[in-house]
């Protein structure tokens, strides 16, 4: 898949991190919900935990709340340690002019497939081996081909 923060194409897993800066009296959450390469995963957990746990205990209710989502992010990172590390040639795929002559004539059967309810991480890697491109230029081109009907039909 696309890792949703660099838009690299490598093995992304799905997680969710929570960060929490207390103010005496007041606080801030921020919440990340995303598909992340590992390289990507690691500098969002450090980066949200290590905030939290400097910062999280500085209002009432964030007082409470931080212990909590130290473990969650904790938990959640310990989940995905074994996924693969980002291949040293992992580049962003790019949906040009000739990826998109290389999908059409297989897009019928991949907007069936998709109309059916398959997931795209499924459908893609299939239509991309047999169209000759990588299944991150079959993502980037549905997230276009949507993206089009969307401002066509409002």
């Amino acid at each position: 898949m696309i890792c949703q923060s660099c838009g690299v194409e490598a093995e992304t897993r799905y997680v969710s991190f929570h960060e929490i800066q207390g103010y005496l009296i007041v606080y801030r959450t921020k919440t990340l919900q995303a598909y992340l390469c590992r390289s990507c995963l690691r500098s969002y957990f450090w980066s949200m935990t290590s905030k939290t746990f400097c910062l999280g205990w500085w209002s009432t209710i964030s007082f409470f709340v931080t212990p909590f989502l130290i473990v969650n992010n904790t938990v959640r990172y310990m989940l995905c340690l074994g996924q693969a590390s980002v291949p040293d040639n992992s580049v962003r795929p790019e949906f040009d002019e000739e990826a998109w002559n290389r999908i059409k004539p297989h897009w019928n059967d991949l907007a069936a497939r998709l109309n059916d309810g398959e997931k795209l991480e499924v459908v893609a890697p299939l239509i991309a081996e047999r169209a000759g491109v990588s299944p991150g230029q079959v993502f980037l081109c549905v997230a276009c081909i949507s993206l089009m009907e969307e401002e066509r039909n409002p």
